[in-house]
């Protein structure tokens, strides 16, 4: 009859160093991956056609011109106040007649969808697949931001052409 003897006692204290070892290590394993790997939430691109911008407390979002042949267009526009007072903002796109709008505190604003009397530009000078210059001025801030001026037969953009009565 032969004994086995272990050449390494099993203490209960032993098996509790292994075990906070191997959790250590696969915890370790687990979660390191980002070490290496690049974070994509720190560079967030927009996916949109038309440029944003923040001027004071108000922020301009996704600015896109829908032309309507001739010399108007839509402009489709989000404003959002993100701020604790009501603002005054005025679009001057250039050539055409500025719009005025007044957001109330933490107010979003969706302009040009649908096309109305509002959002609706006259004169405008820029043809389908330029960019123009539309001045956004709020609180004493202004921003120029290179707006896009595109058709209505772009697929999205459809049911945005300016009304006839505009």
């Amino acid at each position: 009859m032969t004994f086995r003897i272990p050449l390494v006692r099993r203490t209960p204290a032993r098996r509790t160093v292994t075990a906070l070892v191997l959790a250590g290590a696969a915890f370790t394993g687990l979660t390191a991956c980002t070490l290496w790997a690049p974070q994509d939430t720190l560079y967030i691109e927009e996916a949109s056609v038309g440029p944003s911008a923040t001027v004071g407390d108000v922020f301009v979002g996704n600015a896109v011109l829908v032309s309507g042949g001739d010399d108007t267009a839509n402009l489709v526009v989000t404003l959002v106040n993100e701020g604790s007072d009501t603002q005054h903002v005025q679009l001057s796109p250039q050539g055409g007649q500025s719009i005025s709008v007044t957001l109330k505190p933490r107010q979003t604003r969706q302009l040009g969808d649908p096309p109305d009397d509002l959002s609706s530009v006259t004169g405008l000078d820029a043809k389908p697949g330029s960019l123009t210059t539309v001045t956004v001025t709020s609180a004493g801030n202004t921003v120029g931001l290179q707006v896009p001026v595109v058709t209505g037969s772009l697929q999205p953009y459809g049911t945005l052409t300016p009304s006839p009565s505009s």
